[in-house]
């Protein structure tokens, strides 16, 4: 059962200020995952937030950042190492060929790729206390998109690629999450 302040309807709201989310997806785990308007980068009108509420009748919208998703990946790979690297490779291609949204309605309308491929290939990889892989998958292919709003923004790529630098050993943690949670390469 979800907080029903913030869940009503099929839409995650946001309170202050009141909104409604543009897209509300439901994951396999039963995690809620939204998009709500955003104000920032070359194309405000565009720029949306990512927000995931847990399926908690206490739980409230967290605006995920970038070291929930790093940390996700790397309790996974203890498990499912070769899994993460295919997901990271594929959302690191993914990156380089998708495009920002044209507009409002563009937006609007929009139905997340990546679901089917990847929730359906790694079903499998279920490690409790983490998002399940179509989660992960509309977490990973909405910030591509949004970081595309932006010309010359770079640090979610910066960020897939040294995750995945991690995982086969020519970064440390530390400087994985020192990008994740300070925004800054060391």
């Amino acid at each position: 059962m979800y907080n029903e302040n913030y869940y009503k309807n099929g839409k995650m709201l946001q309170l202050r200020p009141y909104a409604e989310a543009i897209h509300t997806f439901k994951t396999g785990d039963g995690t809620i995952i939204a998009i709500f308007q955003g104000n920032r980068g070359d194309n405000p009108e565009l720029d949306f937030r990512v927000k995931y509420l847990n399926n908690d009748p206490e739980a409230r919208p967290v605006q995920l950042p970038h070291v929930d998703w790093v940390v996700d990946l790397l309790i996974k790979a203890q498990k499912y190492p070769n899994e993460v690297k295919e997901l990271l490779d594929y959302f690191i291609t993914f990156y380089d060929t998708c495009k920002p949204f044209s507009s409002v309605a563009d937006r609007a309308s929009y139905t997340p790729k990546s679901i089917k491929v990847i929730g359906g290939k790694y079903s499998h990889v279920q490690v409790p206390g983490t998002f399940s892989m179509d989660g992960i998958a509309i977490i990973l292919e909405l910030f591509c998109i949004c970081e595309k709003q932006t010309a010359g923004a770079h640090q979610f790529k910066l960020q897939l690629q040294m995750t995945r630098d991690y995982m086969v050993g020519k970064i440390n943690y530390r400087n994985l999450l020192n990008l994740a949670i300070k925004h800054r390469e060391y």
